[in-house]
């Protein structure tokens, strides 16, 4: 009981010094004061809300820790916040028809097929169901004249050619593809199908050839006055060695149908012979005949029957 007695007295002791302390010293006592009023105050002030804390997408991730915080409602999530990429290839799972494969974006995420398995991926191939090599661009179609276009897209496969033209030549590089120039080893212009400008000389005297000449009724002799017409396009063609020209006979509708088939075809010929007793080379004319097929006018009056009976002469290179 003593001993009990004597501790108590000894604390009480010790709290009468501390506060005899605190009283001896003023500013102490002052800042100990101080001190609790700002913890009252802190107490009694209420809790504001911190935007660092919220969650702006709804992803289930706080904004501070989202890496990603405007990611699509719905879209499931990394712990930071992005959307889900399984493959890592860039196209987060959403959009991605090959979620555990890699594959390019313009491809939705999946790797480019090789449907028929020649080596070439179906972007690059140009007949992907098709196995074919690669020289012919997955194709199996060959390439007969090796100018690096397929048979399938050439226009002329036997002859080496280039793009521009679908894979013909331009002989004569007057811009006109062979397979399209009448005259393909003539620079010409295309008004006359890539064979040269016809000149006004050579027309004329076709012209006059064609207007002047007349025959023998029902005969395949040129009359003496048509000879003038033809010694002047005999000159022509001579002067002009890359001139061919083809005759074409024709006739009215008298008389029986196959004798003037012949008819008509023993005229051109007849002209021919004349033109090649002028000097000019049978090689550059060539005839033939329609008797009374191609008319050109009505075979009931006097006037349509002779415009009809007639050989028409056709100039070309």
């Amino acid at each position: 009981m003593k001993f009990r007695a004597t501790i108590i007295a000894l604390l009480g002791f010790l709290m009468l010094c501390g506060f005899a302390a605190n009283a001896q010293n003023p500013k102490q006592m002052k800042k100990h004061k101080k001190s609790n009023k700002k913890k009252q105050k802190a107490y009694k002030e209420p809790l504001t809300y911190d935007p660092n804390h919220g969650d702006k997408d709804g992803d289930g991730i706080l904004d501070y820790a989202d890496h990603c915080a405007n990611t699509p409602k719905g879209q499931a999530v990394t712990p930071f916040g992005c959307p889900i990429d399984r493959d890592f290839d860039g196209t987060m799972d959403s959009l991605d028809r090959c979620p555990d494969i890699k594959g390019p974006k313009d491809n939705q995420g999946c790797p480019w097929p090789d449907s028929d398995n020649d080596g070439l991926l179906d972007k690059d191939d140009a007949c992907p169901e098709t196995a074919g090599p690669k020289e012919n661009k997955g194709c199996p179609w060959a390439d007969r004249d090796k100018d690096g276009i397929i048979d399938k897209n050439d226009h002329c496969p036997d002859q080496p050619g280039i793009e521009k033209w679908n894979g013909c030549p331009d002989t004569d590089n007057d811009q006109i593809p062979d397979n399209k120039d009448n005259c393909p080893d003539v620079f010409g212009v295309p008004e006359n199908r890539g064979c040269p400008e016809i000149k006004a000389e050579v027309q004329k005297a076709l012209q006059e050839a064609f207007d002047n000449l007349l025959f023998e009724s029902g005969k395949a002799i040129i009359k003496h006055s048509s000879y003038e017409s033809l010694n002047s396009l005999a000159k022509v063609m001579k002067e002009n060695t890359n001139t061919k020209l083809h005759l074409e006979g024709h006739t009215d509708n008298v008389g029986d149908f196959y004798e003037n088939m012949t008819l008509s075809e023993d005229r051109a010929a007849a002209v021919r012979a004349y033109l090649i007793k002028r000097h000019v080379p049978g090689t550059r004319i060539t005839t033939s005949g329609f008797g009374e097929t191609k008319p050109v006018e009505t075979n009931d009056t006097p006037e349509g029957r002779q415009a009809n009976r007639r050989v028409e002469m056709i100039l070309s290179y």
